[in-house]
């Protein structure tokens, strides 16, 4: 991977990582279901361009909408606001690939071998050794909503894998699109103070939920994409995994939080077993040539 390819891999690690510091900044000020509302809503407005009907292919569509759009980032902000910090969360949510590999058994009845096997027993291992962290007690129930969010995922990512000719940012613009308005019809079921908080935002505020919009959705997974129609996964895996790793960096520089050697080794079992899964998962190389650059 040439030196280009390999700062694009890294930038997308790292802001995948401080996209945990941000959302818990927006978290601190909004609302958690009408800061995703606001998300997705932003996300539909500016990818507005990328809507493309696919036909045959919109029934699914919706469905990943509602899955991930809807259910698994409703979860995962309601975990990120409930743990009140982002290394737990950060490291429970890469759950996304052993859930995904459970469900493509049942679903799909893929087969696994011990290889993939292992790897599902260390990474759910390791967040039950990381849950037994006494600092961790705080944070158990964001982090079993985190677990919920990581299970709608990975449902998700089985119906991506359903679907044809559907491009990534047409995929991201249908599911802001498809999810604003469900997620503020929430937001104004169950929450209040939606209006006071738009008004009292400042630009940290502002900037959280930008960069989770701009930063997270437009610029992270558009680099991914770029190096995944270049890289098989296995060469990217090593480089995704330093997102979580990257998201306890920023959680303990950031806010302090603190850093034990159960909490480490935890979250080094757990991202161990999700790179075996992803490793033993990987595709083949593409046929178009690694030494492109941007």
């Amino acid at each position: 991977m040439p030196l280009p390819h390999l700062l694009i891999a890294l930038a997308v690690s790292a802001i995948w990582g401080f996209s945990f510091v941000a959302s818990k900044v927006g978290l601190d000020h909004f609302p958690p279901l009408f800061f995703t509302a606001l998300r997705f809503l932003l996300v539909g407005l500016l990818l507005s361009p990328f809507l493309r009907i696919v036909k045959g292919q919109m029934r699914t569509v919706m469905w990943i909408a509602l899955t991930v759009g809807v259910f698994h980032f409703s979860f995962l902000y309601l975990g990120i606001y409930a743990a009140g910090g982002v290394t737990a969360v950060a490291i429970t949510s890469q759950l996304i690939a052993p859930f995904s590999v459970l469900l493509a058994v049942i679903v799909l009845k893929e087969k696994v071998g011990w290889r993939r096997g292992l790897g599902i027993l260390m990474a759910f291992g390791g967040v039950m050794f990381l849950g037994f962290d006494p600092v961790i007690f705080d944070q158990l129930e964001g982090v079993a909503l985190v677990t919920v969010a990581a299970l709608f995922m990975s449902v998700g990512l089985i119906l991506m894998r359903q679907v044809k000719n559907v491009a990534t940012m047409s995929m991201q613009a249908w599911i802001g699109a498809i999810s604003a308005a469900p997620m503020l019809l929430l937001s104004l079921s169950f929450e209040s103070g939606q209006i006071e908080a738009l008004k009292t935002a400042g630009p940290i505020d502002f900037g959280a939920l930008a960069f989770v919009v701009v930063a997270t959705t437009v610029i992270g997974h558009g680099g991914w994409y770029y190096l995944l129609q270049r890289y098989p996964i296995a060469v990217l895996t090593p480089l995704g995994l330093l997102a979580p790793v990257f998201g306890v960096v920023f959680g303990v520089v950031l806010f302090s939080e603190p850093l034990t050697l159960r909490f480490i080794i935890g979250g080094t079992i757990t991202l161990l077993g999700v790179a075996i899964i992803n490793l033993r998962s990987a595709p083949p190389a593409p046929a178009k040539s690694r030494s492109e650059t941007p």
